[in-house]
C-alpha cells in the first residue's frame, strides 16, 4: 500500500516537472525568421523614413560590393541588400510586403504576414501555441545559381540589349519548388557544357521577381525560356540534355553560315563588295555545324560573313587544295579584297571561344571599307585615343563608277603596307552621301571625277571633325602615295597636329543596307505576330482567353451583317430598273464634257470632299433620274441659262447654293434655255397665278425673258417655287434682260439661239466684264431664297404631271 502511495506520488512529481517545463517552452517566444526580411537585411524599423532606408542600403552597398569585399558570401550578401533596398524604396510594394509579406501583394503567398504575436487555442484546461507546431521548409537555393540570378532592371540593361550578340538560356525557379530540385542536375550539366560556347545563362526565383516574370509572360515554374534578338521563346519540352541543346541551336538563324563547295566558293568570297563584309571560312571535319561556330558567327554577323567548309568530302577537294588546309586540323581563314590569298589564318584541333573572338575581333572589317552608315563610321573613325594616340581616318572619295579601278586598288593597297591601330583607311560614294561629301568638298571639287583623299579626326563634340584635304587629289600613282605617307608622318612620327587646320559638322550618313519602309514594316508586324502567339496562345493560352471570346464575336457579328445585307432586301436606290441604269451610263458616254460644269470654291471651314458644288445640265436623258422619278424628298434646284450666260451663271449660281450642299437631299442642274424654252413656258402655265411669273410682258411668250429664274423641283409631289431674278425698275429692267436674252433671227449649229446681245443703237457695246458682272448680279439674293426654301415657306406651285423635254 505504502509502495503504490510512493509509485503515485512520484508519478505526480514527475507529470509536474512535464508540466513546467511544457508552461516554460510554451512561454518561450519562438521567433520563426521569416525567409526574406527586407527590414532585417538593411537594418532599419518599420517606421523608417525613405531617407533613412535609403542612407542604411548605401553604407550597407559599400560594405558588401564584391569588387570590395573578399568574402566569399559578400557577392550572395550585396544581392540581398540590393532586393531589400528595391523593395522598400517602392512605397506600394513596401506596403504589400506589410500586408501580405509579399512585395507583389499576393495574399497567397507562402511567406507568413508580418505579425508578431502568439496564438492559443483552448481545449480542455489546455493551451497549446501554434508556433510550436510550426516547421519551417525553406530548401535553400543552390550555390550553384546565385551568380546568375537576374532582376528586372539587370534584366532590361544588360541581358536584352546583349542578346543581340549571343542568345540567353533562362531558367526560372524557386525555393519552395519540389519539381525544380529534380531538373537541376540537368540544367547545371547543360551550363557547364554550352556556357563556354558563348550562351548567355540566367535564373530567375519567381519567389522575388513577380514584375519579370510577368514581363516575360511566364505563369508556372520550373520553366526555362530563351532570349535572343530582345525576343523570348519558351523551352515546351521535356527537360533532358538533347533537348535543351536543341532548343538553343533552334533560337539561332538557320543561314548563319552558308555552305561553302567547289561551285560556290569563289563567288562567296568575291562578293566583299556587296555588304561590305570579310569572309570566315571555317574548315571542319564534321557534317554538322558544331555550336560554337553558330554562336560565334551569331555574336560577328554584323561584320563578317561566314562559311562552312566539310573536309573529307569530295565537293571541297578543291578548295582544300586550292589553300593547302591541313585536313585533320580545323582551320578558319580570313579573306578581305583579295580571294586568292587569306588575310589571315589560324590552325587548332581545339578551338576555345576566347581564341576565336581575338582572331575575329582583330579582323572585323576590310583593309579599306566602305561607309555605309553613321554606325560604322563612329566605331572606325571614333575619336577616342589607342594607346595615347589619337586615331585618324584616311577617306577616299571616289565615284560609284569608277568602281574598284585603279585609284580605289593604290589605296587598298597602301592601307595594307599601313596597318596601324591609330590609322583607319576607308572610302565612300558620293552619290549615296550627298549631304556628308558636300560638306567636306568645296564647290569646285563636288563634281570633279578626279577621286579625293581627306584625313579626318572626329572632335570630343559629337558630329564634329578636324580634316584636311590632299591637294591634286588621287590618281594612285607613286607620288600620290609618297605625299599621303609624308601626310602620315607628319601626324604620327612628328606630333604635328597643327596642320588639321579645318573643322566641320558633319551630317548623318545614309544607311545603305537599310530595307525600305514597307519591307521594315512588313517585319515588325510579323515579329510582333510571331511573339504574341508564341507568349500568349501557346504559353498563357488561359490568360488570353478573354481576348479570344472577344475577337470570335467581333468576326460573328460582321459575318452576321454581311449575312443580312446580302440576303436582304435592296433598297430604294437598288431597286431602280436597268433601263434607268443603262441611260445613265448612256449620258456618261454621249454626254459632251463642256455641258457639265464642276465649280470648285474654296471653304476653309468644309472638308477636302465638300468644297465644290456639282452642276448637271438638265437634258432629255437625264430627266427622268433627275426629275421625274427623284426619290421622295429629294428637289432638283434648277438655274435657267443661255450659251452666252451659262459660265457666269453657273459659277454665281454655285457660288450662292453652296452654304448649303451639306444637305444630300438637294440637286443641283441648269437648264439651256435656247434648247428647252418650249417646255419651261409650258411648265410655268401651270403655275397658279401666271401674272407674277413675270413682270415685263410681252405681245408673245416668246419675248418672255427667263434668264437667271431658278425654279426647286419636287418630282415625288411635283410642284415646283420660283425664283426671279432682282432687278432694276422700269427702262433700265427691261433692258438689262433683252441684253442678255440670244437674238431671235439667228441659230445655233444645234437649233439653239446663238449667243449675240441685242444693244441699243445710241448706246456703246457694253465690255465683256460689266456684262458678265451684269449677269451675276441676276442672283444677288438667291442664298436667302434657299434658306427659305430650307425653312419650307416659299410658295408652292402644283403641277397635275411632268411634260415630257422636248
Amino acid at each position: 500500500m505504502c509502495e503504490s502511495r510512493l509509485m503515485a506520488g512520484l508519478q505526480l512529481a514527475s507529470f509536474g516537472k512535464f508540466l513546467v517545463v511544457l508552461i516554460f517552452l510554451l512561454n518561450t517566444p519562438l521567433h520563426h525568421g521569416i525567409e526574406f526580411d527586407p527590414y532585417r537585411l538593411l537594418g532599419v524599423g518599420r517606421t523608417s523614413t525613405q531617407a533613412e532606408i535609403k542612407k542604411a542600403y548605401k553604407q550597407l552597398a559599400r560594405e558588401w560590393h564584391p569588387d570590395k569585399n573578399k568574402d566569399p558570401k559578400a557577392q550572395d550578401r550585396f544581392i540581398q541588400i540590393s532586393k531589400a533596398y528595391e523593395i522598400l524604396s517602392n512605397e506600394e510594394r513596401r506596403l504589400n510586403f506589410d500586408k501580405y509579406g509579399d512585395a507583389d501583394g499576393q495574399p497567397g503567398n507562402l511567406q507568413q504576414p508580418q505579425q508578431h504575436f502568439r496564438n492559443f487555442h483552448k481545449y480542455d484546461s489546455f493551451f497549446f501555441d501554434d508556433s510550436f507546431f510550426h516547421f519551417q521548409f525553406n530548401t535553400a537555393r543552390d550555390s550553384f545559381d546565385d551568380k546568375y540570378l537576374l532582376h528586372f532592371s539587370q534584366y532590361m540593361s544588360e541581358v536584352v540589349p546583349d542578346s543581340y550578340k549571343k542568345p540567353y538560356l533562362i531558367k526560372v525557379t524557386s525555393d519552395w519548388c519540389f519539381s525544380c530540385v529534380h531538373i537541376e542536375p540537368v540544367w547545371k550539366e547543360v551550363v557547364q557544357e554550352l556556357e563556354p560556347l558563348g550562351l548567355g545563362i540566367g535564373v530567375i526565383d519567381s519567389g522575388y521577381e513577380r514584375r519579370l516574370l510577368n514581363h516575360l509572360g511566364v505563369y508556372q515554374h520550373p520553366a526555362i525560356v530563351g532570349v535572343i534578338n530582345g525576343k523570348v521563346t519558351f523551352f515546351k519540352n521535356a527537360i533532358v540534355r538533347e533537348s535543351l541543346r536543341q532548343f538553343v541551336e533552334n533560337l539561332l538563324p538557320s543561314k548563319l553560315l552558308e555552305q561553302v563547295t567547289n561551285k560556290n566558293y569563289v563567288y562567296l568570297l568575291s562578293a566583299w563588295e556587296q555588304d561590305n563584309k570579310p569572309r570566315a571560312l571555317i574548315f571542319h571535319q564534321k557534317s554538322i555545324v558544331p555550336l560554337l561556330y553558330k554562336l560565334i558567327a551569331f555574336q560577328f554577323k554584323d561584320y563578317v560573313k561566314f562559311g562552312y567548309v566539310e573536309i573529307g568530302i569530295e565537293k571541297t577537294e578543291e578548295i582544300l587544295a586550292h589553300y593547302s588546309i591541313n585536313s585533320y586540323t580545323s582551320t578558319i581563314m580570313i579573306f578581305k579584297e583579295n580571294v586568292d590569298k587569306a588575310a589571315d589564318i589560324i590552325q587548332a584541333k581545339g578551338m576555345k571561344k576566347q581564341i576565336i573572338d581575338e582572331f575575329i575581333s582583330g579582323n572585323k572589317f576590310l583593309l579599306a571599307p566602305r561607309l555605309t552608315n553613321q554606325k560604322l563610321f563612329e566605331e572606325l573613325c571614333s575619336g577616342k585615343q589607342y594607346r595615347r594616340q589619337k586615331r585618324y581616318c584616311v577617306l577616299l572619295i571616289i565615284g560609284e563608277e569608277d568602281g574598284l579601278q585603279a585609284p580605289y586598288r593604290s589605296f587598298v593597297s597602301f592601307a595594307s603596307m599601313n596597318t596601324k591601330e591609330s590609322l583607319r583607311f576607308v572610302y565612300i560614294y558620293p552619290e549615296r552621301q550627298h549631304a556628308f561629301i558636300n560638306a567636306l568638298l568645296p564647290p569646285a571639287l563636288r563634281s570633279s571625277p578626279t577621286p579625293n583623299i581627306v584625313i579626318l579626326q572626329q572632335s570630343s563634340t559629337p558630329g564634329k571633325v578636324f580634316y584636311k584635304l590632299l591637294e591634286n587629289g588621287w590618281n594612285g600613282s607613286e607620288d600620290d602615295k609618297i605625299q599621303l605617307f609624308n601626310e602620315l608622318n607628319q601626324l604620327l612620327g612628328l606630333g604635328d597636329y597643327t596642320f588639321l587646320s579645318r573643322d566641320v559638322m558633319l551630317p548623318e550618313l545614309n544607311d545603305e543596307f537599310a530595307p525600305i519602309f514597307l519591307l521594315r514594316w512588313l517585319y515588325a508586324i510579323t515579329d510582333y505576330a510571331s511573339q504574341s502567339w508564341e507568349s500568349g496562345f501557346t504559353q498563357n493560352w488561359r490568360e488570353m482567353m478573354p481576348l479570344i471570346s472577344l475577337l470570335f464575336s467581333v468576326i460573328f457579328i460582321l459575318f452576321g451583317a454581311f449575312v443580312i445585307q446580302a440576303f436582304g432586301e435592296p433598297s430604294d436606290l437598288e431597286r431602280r430598273s436597268e433601263s434607268e441604269k443603262e441611260e445613265e451610263t448612256a449620258t456618261a458616254k454621249v454626254q459632251d464634257p463642256s455641258k457639265k460644269q464642276q465649280t470648285n470654291i474654296t471653304r476653309s471651314s468644309r472638308s477636302p470632299e465638300q468644297s465644290f458644288v456639282e452642276v448637271t445640265e438638265l437634258t432629255y436623258i437625264n430627266y427622268h433620274s433627275n426629275l421625274v422619278r427623284l426619290m421622295p424628298g429629294h428637289i432638283n434646284v434648277l438655274v435657267v441659262v443661255t450659251d452666252a450666260t451659262k459660265n457666269a451663271l453657273i459659277q454665281k449660281f454655285a457660288h450662292e447654293v453652296y452654304p448649303v450642299t451639306w444637305n444630300k437631299s438637294l440637286h443641283f442642274s441648269f437648264l439651256n434655255l435656247s434648247k428647252h424654252r418650249r417646255w419651261l413656258e409650258d411648265l410655268l402655265e401651270f403655275a397658279q397665278d401666271p401674272a407674277r411669273i413675270s413682270s415685263v410682258q410681252d405681245e408673245s411668250n416668246h419675248n418672255q425673258n427667263y434668264i437667271g429664274y431658278v425654279l426647286a423641283l419636287n418630282g415625288h409631289r411635283k410642284y415646283f417655287c420660283l425664283f426671279k431674278p432682282e432687278l432694276c425698275n422700269g427702262t433700265e429692267s427691261s433692258s438689262t434682260l433683252n441684253s442678255l436674252e440670244p437674238t431671235q433671227g439667228g441659230t445655233g449649229p444645234d437649233g439653239g439661239a446663238t449667243a449675240m446681245e441685242t444693244n441699243s443703237p445710241h448706246q456703246s457695246p457694253p465690255s465683256s466684264n460689266s456684262s458678265v458682272k451684269r449677269t451675276k448680279q441676276l442672283l444677288n439674293r438667291l442664298n436667302l431664297w434657299m434658306d427659305r426654301l430650307l425653312e419650307g415657306i416659299l410658295q408652292r406651285y402644283y403641277v397635275p404631271f411632268w411634260s415630257e423635254l422636248d
